[in-house]
């Protein structure tokens, strides 16, 4: 893969990582903060007023960790948001080689139905008559081979379509 072109779950593990490798060091941070507020103790003249101002902080510093946690989750959903639109496609590749698609997602109920026109028309006036009086429209797939093989027939696809 190209250095842009990332899937969409090797850019949330890349996302996931990072967060991961914040918070630890956020969480070695941490226990160097409190060893040291550990030393401090002597500052307070009771070892109430010492809880009293130790519990304070633990509150303050949970509360800020709590908004930078929905913060980082507000960014991530909206990265997402704008990241996953860019990841769908209609498109079928396998080992780069590209295949009809079959099935797509719409509002309304409805079917494609398609020919394949590569050998053969002994069936293409049954099948031109048959679609006309039932006014269904379909899309046919001609060779090259075929087109120059049965130019009447491709004229009278042609003449037969809208």
């Amino acid at each position: 893969m190209s250095g842009n072109k990332r899937t969409w779950n090797e850019k949330c593990k890349l996302i996931l990582n990072e967060l991961e490798k914040r918070i630890y060091i956020e969480d070695i941070t941490e226990e160097r903060k409190r060893k040291r507020r550990g030393n401090d103790r002597r500052q307070y003249q009771t070892k109430a007023e010492w809880k009293k101002e130790n519990f304070r902080q633990e509150v303050m510093l949970r509360a800020v960790m709590s908004v930078a946690f929905i913060l980082t989750t507000i960014a991530l959903i909206q990265g997402i948001a704008k990241v996953l639109p860019e990841s769908i496609t209609v498109s079928n590749t396998v080992n780069g080689r590209e295949l009809p698609i079959y099935c797509v997602q719409t509002e309304k109920p409805q079917i494609a139905l398609s020919f394949d026109a590569a050998w053969g028309n002994e069936d293409t006036a049954t099948i031109l008559e048959i679609l006309r009086k039932h006014n269904v429209k379909v899309t046919f797939f001609m060779t090259g081979g075929w087109v120059e093989s049965y130019p009447e027939d491709v004229k009278a696809i042609l003449a037969d379509g809208d």
